[in-house]
């Protein structure tokens, strides 16, 4: 059987190697959520192209999430990609919301969009 490449474990494994080299540490619960994001998607053979709605599109070298990925943090995070297999972008928005932690994500081209309530009360990081 070949691995789950959407294994928790298989998801941390390669945190380290996409943060920013001067910025290891993730400051907020949000941040690692964000993060963890990330690695699914670049798990996924996803390419990181910007991480804010106005930066005009680049691949970053490696998946490595740019410097600034968490400026907006812990309140708002954009994450926006591309597949080789779909003309489609994707966009990923994390907000925090009182004690919650909302994440969307659309097909920019399509009118659907998925919802996902992450509840602030189930996630316990130190």
């Amino acid at each position: 059987m070949a691995p789950d490449i959407l294994d928790p474990s298989a998801l941390i494994a390669p945190l380290l190697n996409l943060l920013p080299s001067n910025k290891k540490r993730l400051e907020s619960q949000q941040d690692a959520i964000t993060a963890l994001i990330h690695s699914a998607f670049n798990a996924l053979s996803f390419r990181l192209i910007s991480v804010d709605d106005s930066t005009p599109e680049s691949t970053t070298l490696n998946s490595i999430l740019p410097e600034a990925w968490n400026t907006n943090g812990p309140g708002n995070y954009t994450l926006r990609y591309r597949h080789e297999q779909s003309s489609l972008e994707f966009i990923i928005k994390v907000v925090k919301l009182g004690n919650r932690t909302l994440i969307n994500a659309i097909a920019v081209e399509v009118r659907d969009h998925i919802f996902f309530p992450v509840f602030q009360e189930l996630i316990h990081m130190d």
